[in-house]
């Protein structure tokens, strides 16, 4: 139901009953820890969505232990995907790069290894770290290549959304021209409306864009609308992150190790 909910594209304020239904599940035992990761991934991911970032973190951490106690491989790498996205979108990027490293070594999906390289292009790219951006970039191809081994939740990743991913890239590396063909303003499911966030932000940076600004249910959407894909704060921030890269990593060692 909840994913359903999240994929309705005037969805609100699904958070509230995500995290409700998480809090009143009962204890996990050997026949539930598995449904209970899974509610936790769902929840996080969709606290994800709506800005909700700390709680997101923290639904995060827990469906990666749950995952890890049911020993469900599949639901820890698809946590781990989600984790490097979170961790980079609130400037994490060192801690995204290591979560995408550990979950690229929980799986053999050569898909999954993909979108782990999206993962990686997307923290490099907030990093303006152009080579190694457009390296995880090429790599990131194969996402679309026929793979028996991909799990069942690896269905979002097609054409379009590669694309969306690589005009993401293309922006943060201050590429807006060949950013804007590729972020495209078609209509589609909650978690797709930043996409045209990312196009009209892409059309204001190159003041192309005329008449007032569009209007945006999902939160993650408007918050991308807000923001300067060529602020001069980014390159700082990311020097920065690189500087404490051994600090963040420790923080996180634990988790992302399962100690």
């Amino acid at each position: 139901m909840l994913i359903a909910l999240d994929a309705e594209p005037d969805a609100r304020d699904i958070g509230n009953l995500a995290v409700q239904a998480l809090r009143q599940a009962p204890p996990p035992t050997r026949d539930t820890v598995d449904a209970l990761a899974e509610l936790a991934e769902v929840t996080g991911w969709i606290l994800f969505e709506e800005e909700r970032q700390p709680e997101a973190h923290h639904h995060n951490l827990a469906a990666l232990a749950l995952a890890r106690a049911a020993g469900n491989r599949d639901l820890e790498t698809l946590t781990l995907l989600t984790m490097s996205m979170q961790r980079a979108h609130v400037g994490r990027f060192t801690e995204a790069l290591h979560l995408a490293d550990h979950g690229e070594s929980t799986t053999t999906s050569p898909r999954v290894r993909a979108m782990f390289a999206l993962r990686r292009a997307r923290a490099y790219s907030r990093m303006r770290l152009t080579s190694p951006a457009l390296h995880a970039l090429d790599r990131s191809r194969a996402a679309l290549e026929d793979d028996p081994s991909a799990p069942p939740w690896a269905w979002w990743i097609d054409e379009s959304e590669l694309l969306a991913h690589h005009g993401a890239v293309l922006a943060n590396l201050g590429r807006l021209h060949e950013a804007l063909p590729l972020l495209t303003d078609e209509p589609g499911p909650r978690f797709r409306e930043v996409v045209r966030a990312m196009r009209y932000r892409t059309l204001a940076a190159l003041g192309e864009w005329t008449g007032p600004p569009p209007t945006f249910t999902s939160p993650r959407a408007v918050s991308i609308a807000v923001s300067n894909c060529a602020a001069s704060g980014v390159a700082g921030s990311a020097a920065r992150e690189v500087g404490r890269s051994r600090l963040i990593f420790r923080r996180s060692k634990s988790v992302i190790a399962g100690k």
